[in-house]
């Protein structure tokens, strides 16, 4: 695989697509997707870390949570080439050059309004669109420690064997620019909480092959001996095995 040749200000293509790399800005202030380029909100390293990921992994199917302007969407699909992919974006607003995208590509879904905690859209997605190949998940969507974990638990029994689950900016909390009491997310629960426990999950269960933590994103492996589940009837956390001892949240 070439690796991504990226310009001066942030411009690189990939697979006849142009993307923009948007800097730490203002949700508000950045810039839109438009018909000439995607606007990307990865910077080079995550976007290393995902070369590198699809080097020696072919995911059959794609589920995003969270695309912003589209750009990490179209990234992905360039990169990997799966056969089917689908997504689900909190916005109500729809972005117009992504869906004139996904109108001259087969099998590739979005689904505006719609959250990453809404569990049975995300099975119908998981088993209708994604035809039950779930291969690769990327969660790049609120970053909080709840809903992160609701997505995680609706999703990784659907997980395929082997398939691959990444969690991006899970260290957000561990920032200087978040240690006041008055900086974002300031009453949340600090998303490596999330981090913490499927480390735990990983000592007590056989479900996890692996955790390969990046200071930016970390990423899950699904044993290829684990069992595949349509229906889960219990949160897989209560898998884990803790002495009977209290885990406090930070």
């Amino acid at each position: 695989m070439n690796s991504i040749k990226i310009g001066p200000s942030g411009e690189f293509s990939l697979g006849g697509e142009n993307f923009v790399i948007e800097g730490e800005v203002a949700a508000k202030d950045r810039r839109p997707s438009t018909s000439e380029a995607f606007t990307i909100v990865k910077s080079e390293p995550y976007l290393r870390a995902y070369e590198d990921l699809a080097s020696g992994f072919s995911p059959r199917s794609i589920l995003e949570l969270g695309i912003f302007q589209g750009g990490s969407y179209v990234f992905l699909d360039k990169l990997f080439k799966p056969r089917r992919m689908s997504a689900v974006e909190i916005s109500p607003k729809p972005v117009a050059p992504l869906l004139h995208y996904l109108s001259r590509t087969e099998n590739r879904f979005v689904h505006f309004a719609t959250s990453q905690c809404d569990g049975e859209t995300l099975k119908e997605i998981v088993l209708g669109e994604l035809a039950d190949e779930l291969d690769l998940v990327v969660d790049d969507a609120c970053h909080t420690y709840g809903e992160t974990k609701a997505s995680f638990e609706f999703l990784f029994p659907l997980l395929q064997p082997g398939g691959m689950y990444v969690i991006e900016d899970w260290s957000w909390a561990h920032h200087p620019n978040y240690q006041s009491p008055d900086a974002p997310f300031s009453k949340r629960h600090a998303l490596s909480n999330l981090l913490f426990e499927q480390i735990m999950l990983l000592g007590s269960t056989s479900v996890i092959s692996e955790i390969r933590v990046w200071r930016f994103l970390y990423l899950i492996r699904k044993a290829k001996s684990a069992v595949h589940r349509n229906v889960e009837t219990e949160s897989i956390f209560d898998q884990i095995l803790d002495r009977g001892r209290k885990w406090s949240l930070i």
